[in-house]
C-alpha cells in the first residue's frame, strides 16, 4: 500500500478488509458439512430400557447417519440378552449394564467397553407385597424375591440386603425375565422383586395399594455401557469414533431438551412418558470412561464369585477390557481412567 496514502483512507481499506473477512467466515461456517467420504456399517443389540436413552435418541434424531454410520439396531429386552446377541455374533456391539459386562470378563470372554452412556445411583428399588407381612427391609428374610439372574437387579438386591444387615442367603431368589416380574408379583408366586425402570412402575401398578417400595441411595451406582469384541473395536476404531460423536450429540440434546428427550425415549420404548418420570431425573446421561466405574467392576467381581457365577480367584484387572482409544481421540477429557 502506498505509504503516502492519507490515514483516513488506510482506515477505510482496513475496515472493508475486516468486513470481507468476517463475511467470508460466516459464509463458510454456514455451509452444510461436506458428506463423509465413506459409510461405515455397524450393528448393535439395543435394549428397550431408558438407560440406553442416548442410543435411542441418536437413532431417532439421525445422529448416527449424520456421522456416516449405517447402523442396524437389533432390539432386545435387556442388557443380558444384548450380550448374548454379541456373544453369538449376531451384533457387532451391545449396550448393557456393568454387571452383565463384568460377568463376561470373569468368564474370560474377549469383550471390551468403548464408553459408558449413563450412570445412576437411585434407579433400582425393591417392590414387595404388603399382604406378605413386609413393612420394612428386614421383613424380606425368608421371602421369595424375583430377580433376573446375572443382571444389575440381582446385584442391587445383594448390595441392598447387606446395607440393611440381612444375609443374602436369607432370601430365596427366583430367576425371572424382566417382563415376567410384574405378573409373578401380582399372582403372588413371589413376595417381592428387585428391578429397574420401567419394570418398577409395572410392579407397583400390578400391586396398587398393596405395594411397598424400598430404595437405598448410593448402594450401587450403575453404569450402562457400550461394548463389543476387543479385536473388533480396535479394527474398527474410525467407526467407533463416529458412534461416540453421535452419542455426544445425543447427550447434548438430552441436556438442552430434557422433556423432549424423555418423550422421545418413551415413544421408542412404547411406554407413557409419566412411566419414566420418577427415575428420569436421577439419570446422568454422559459419555465417558471413569476410574470409579473400574472400581465398581472390581466390587462386582467379588459378588460374582460369592454367587458362584465364576470360580473364586484373585479379582481380575478390568483395565485391559476398557477400549480407551476411541474416546481419547474424540474427547480425551472424558477419560479419567488411570492408564
Amino acid at each position: 500500500m502506498d505509504s503516502n496514502m492519507p490515514r483516513h483512507k488506510v482506515r477505510v481499506f482496513a475496515a472493508v478488509a475486516l468486513v470481507l473477512t468476517a463475511a467470508a467466515y460466516l459464509l463458510v461456517r454456514n455451509q452444510p458439512a461436506a458428506p463423509l467420504a465413506t459409510v461405515e456399517k455397524l450393528s448393535i443389540a439395543l435394549p428397550d430400557v431408558p438407560h440406553a436413552a442416548l442410543l435411542h435418541i441418536a437413532a431417532e434424531q439421525g445422529y448416527f447417519a449424520a456421522q456416516g454410520l449405517d447402523l442396524t439396531i437389533v432390539p432386545v429386552t435387556h442388557g443380558k440378552v444384548a450380550m448374548e446377541q454379541l456373544r453369538q455374533g449376531k451384533a457387532d456391539l451391545a449396550a448393557m449394564a456393568d454387571v452383565v459386562f463384568l460377568l463376561s470378563v470373569m468368564r474370560g470372554e474377549p469383550f471390551g467397553v468403548a464408553a459408558s452412556v449413563l450412570s445412576t445411583s437411585y434407579e433400582h428399588a425393591v417392590v414387595a407385597r404388603r399382604d406378605r407381612d413386609i413393612a420394612a427391609p428386614r421383613d424380606l428374610a425368608g421371602k421369595r424375591v424375583g430377580v433376573s439372574f446375572g443382571t444389575s437387579g440381582e446385584y442391587f438386591l445383594w448390595a441392598f440386603l447387606i446395607r440393611n444387615k440381612l444375609a443374602p442367603e436369607s432370601v430365596t431368589l427366583v430367576d425371572l425375565p424382566p417382563d415376567q416380574i410384574a405378573p409373578a408379583l401380582a399372582k403372588g408366586s413371589i413376595d417381592a422383586t428387585a428391578t429397574w425402570s420401567p419394570n418398577l412402575a409395572d410392579a407397583q401398578a400390578a400391586l396398587g395399594k398393596n405395594a411397598v417400595v424400598f430404595t437405598e441411595a448410593n448402594v450401587y451406582t450403575l453404569s450402562f455401557l457400550v461394548g463389543g469384541r476387543r479385536d473388533f473395536l480396535q479394527a474398527h476404531s474410525p467407526a467407533i469414533e463416529r458412534l461416540l460423536r453421535a452419542l455426544l450429540k445425543a447427550e447434548q440434546f438430552s441436556r438442552e431438551h430434557p422433556d423432549e428427550a424423555l418423550n422421545l425415549v418413551a415413544k421408542r420404548l412404547k411406554v407413557e412418558g409419566k412411566t419414566l418420570q420418577p427415575t428420569w431425573k436421577s439419570f446422568n446421561f454422559r459419555v465417558d470412561l471413569k476410574q470409579s466405574q473400574l472400581i465398581t467392576l472390581e466390587d462386582q467381581a467379588s459378588w460374582a464369585m460369592a454367587r458362584g457365577y465364576v470360580a473364586r480367584r484373585p479379582v481380575p484387572n478390568c483395565l485391559p477390557h476398557l477400549y480407551l482409544d476411541a474416546l481419547l481421540a474424540v474427547q480425551p477429557e472424558r477419560v479419567s481412567v488411570v492408564h
